[in-house]
């Protein structure tokens, strides 16, 4: 692990205001609350309550653009309500600098910061040998973009339209949707003279409409020899080429963008894009260090403020407009069914009046599971950083020129695919064809590590395949009436027959890759993980489920859909059925799990659906 070393001074001049100016950093004052209280609370420490016209609970992906678009303007007076802090000082580097994102992020719990992360446990998954595992979620202000492997890339257009179709809005479809997608970044082209010259990115047309938003997208300034080899053998088995993830479309090869600072090659998340820059706002209040526990309601189900708790403190802010969820796919459920606001059974088991009777909420959660086929190679991988002499030069580069191994987070490339058809049985096949036909079955990722313990000093590369289409499904539930106990997390992690299917298709084609003449100058020996001993697919499958994870892409525990719909929580605008001035607003509002990673659709529809908070304000 590469040691820690002194912040980068751009987040240093934070620091100095953040320590001394305490007050303009956090505690903008509305004109409706006294200095006195606005001081107490904005540190965690309550003071008395005090009102606003939105009350934002949860800092993460979607609340603070919410955060940052309501309050600029002045009739607004904005409440966020976040668990955590700046990641920047809770983990400092671990969370800047890209190469530290596996910290904290595995499956075990030892190397978990609890001031950046939930500690949560799922419950034990059949899927996976029965074990419990960490499931990794953003405790931070920037919520899990403070968190995550800064992926950025957009569904498909089949996917938005499907969406579209589903809640009834057009404004989802890709001719509609794209504007807010392009308004929330600015996506910079690679710094070619700090990459090699073979992993030149095309010329991406859809990335030239982008150029304007807060969150900064853009290249990597290293990428791993393997990466480049991959990129040929993924041609070489079928998968064409495309200029980039950016334009709606997926099924090929491109080279990955990301969430961060092109400049810097820092992090760049909803916090530093979307509230750094408005911290001065005299209209926006920020309560770090503060849970919300409940939402409160008057007689006619509308939502009228939100119980909050600091270090055992309790106090109430008030929301004269609307209260917004925006918790996460797994708090924001579980505060909806602590407020009354779930399955009947659920809320009567722990003795909470039942407001809306809302089946729904917490139930049909997807995941993403990943495999990994492992190989030695002739190359430097897994090696990159296994010596003092190799961090303190990787260390140089990026202080001084924002290069090396530093920079990246292992994985520098992504092919998506539909699965050959070949591999899986009919029945999976026809599960597959009911969605969209531009929505891939499998992703594959690069990686330079090796599962557990190396067994010698070689170099080892992996081929990740995530799988993008699955039909098992979780819940998120309560394990008491309280927020303050965790909830009780069963990601259903290959529990349907069809992904144990599509799963074992997925080691296969992972050595399919391995096999073709575009790897075989590097590979040394056989197989080294699963084994060229494992060849059945009942082998296979034990394999997977002793060592598949997931992507830590759990949503739609909130679900959107149309009025009428059972199982759908809240509106195509966010707007929780059955009530009144209460929304969701997150990856838990979801009508499905988009093909990939989610970050890019969630900035996208938080953009969108505050036009249409912004527009019923001028409406009041």
């Amino acid at each position: 692990m590469v040691p820690h070393f002194k912040l980068l001074p751009p987040f240093r001049r934070l620091l100095i205001v953040l320590f001394i100016f305490p007050l303009l950093a956090l505690s903008s004052e509305p004109s409706s609350i006294s200095g006195q209280q606005l001081l107490g609370s904005s540190f965690g420490i309550p003071g008395l309550n005090a009102t606003f016209t939105h009350v934002i609970i949860g800092g993460g992906t979607a609340g603070l653009v919410l955060a940052n678009r309501l309050s600029a303007f002045p009739e607004n007076r904005v409440a966020v309500i976040e668990a955590g802090s700046f990641y920047e000082l809770s983990n400092g580097n671990q969370s800047q600098i890209p190469r530290f994102v596996w910290n904290g992020a595995g499956v075990g719990f030892l190397d978990v910061n609890p001031l950046v992360d939930w500690n949560f446990a799922t419950t034990q998954q059949p899927g996976i040998n029965n074990i419990s595992i960490h499931y990794a979620r953003g405790r931070a202000l920037g919520g899990c973009s403070a968190r995550n492997h800064m992926v950025y890339h957009r569904a498909t257009k089949g996917a938005y339209a499907k969406w579209a179709e589903e809640v009834l809005d057009e404004t989802y479809r890709w001719e509609n949707f794209r504007k807010y997608l392009d308004k929330s970044i600015t996506f910079h082209e690679a710094d070619m003279s700090k990459r090699p010259s073979n992993t030149t990115p095309s010329f991406d047309p859809a990335g030239q409409t982008a150029k304007s938003g807060p969150v900064s997208v853009a290249y990597s300034n290293f990428v791993l020899s393997f990466s480049s080899w991959l990129m040929a053998a993924l041609h070489e088995v079928g998968l064409k080429p495309i200029p980039g993830f950016l334009g709606g479309e997926l099924v090929g090869t491109s080279w990955y963008t990301r969430t961060v600072d092109r400049k810097t090659q820092t992090r760049e998340s909803s916090e530093t894009a979307y509230l750094r820059p408005v911290l001065q706002r005299t209209n926006l209040v920020v309560y770090q260090l503060t849970m919300a526990t409940k939402v409160l309601f008057d007689g006619k189900k509308n939502a009228v403020g939100v119980e909050c708790s600091c270090f055992g403190k309790t106090f109430y802010l008030n929301a004269t407009r609307e209260v917004i969820l925006s918790a996460g796919a797994l708090q924001s459920p579980q505060l909806l069914m602590i407020s009354g606001i779930g399955p009947r059974s659920m809320l009567e088991r722990f003795g909470i009046q039942v407001l809306v009777d809302s089946p729904g909420v917490g139930q049909g959660m997807p995941e993403h599971p990943v495999i990994s086929v492992t190989r030695r190679v002739n190359l430097i991988a897994s090696t990159v950083l296994n010596t003092p002499a190799k961090n303190e030069a990787a260390i140089r580069d990026y202080l001084n020129n924002a290069t090396g191994p530093l920079t990246s987070t292992g994985g520098d490339i992504v092919g998506w695919e539909k699965v050959p058809r070949r591999l899986i049985s009919n029945a999976t096949a026809a599960f597959l064809d009911t969605f969209p036909s531009d929505w891939p079955d499998l992703e594959f990722l690069t990686g330079s590590t090796y599962p557990g313990t190396p067994p010698d000093n070689s170099d080892y590369a992996a081929i990740s395949v995530a799988m993008v289409a699955t039909a098992s499904r979780g819940s998120v539930t309560i394990s008491s009436a309280s927020a303050l106990d965790p909830p009780v997390i069963d990601l259903g992690l290959l529990a349907d027959p069809i992904d144990q299917d599509i799963a074992i298709a997925a080691v296969k084609r992972a050595r399919e890759l391995f096999a073709t003449s575009a790897l075989s100058p590097i590979l040394i020996d056989e197989e080294s993980v699963p084994g060229p001993n494992i060849t059945t697919d009942a082998q296979i499958l034990a394999f997977i489920r002793s060592s598949a994870r997931t992507v830590s892409h759990v949503s739609c525990t909130c679900k959107m859909g149309k009025k009428g719909d059972n199982m759908a929580v809240v509106d195509s605008k966010g707007r929780v059925f059955g009530t009144g001035r209460l929304r969701v607003l997150d990856a838990s509002a979801m009508p499905f799990l988009v093909p990939g990673h989610p970050m890019a659709t969630v900035y996208g529809v938080a953009e969108m659906i505050v036009e249409d908070i912004i527009q019923e304000n001028k409406e009041w």
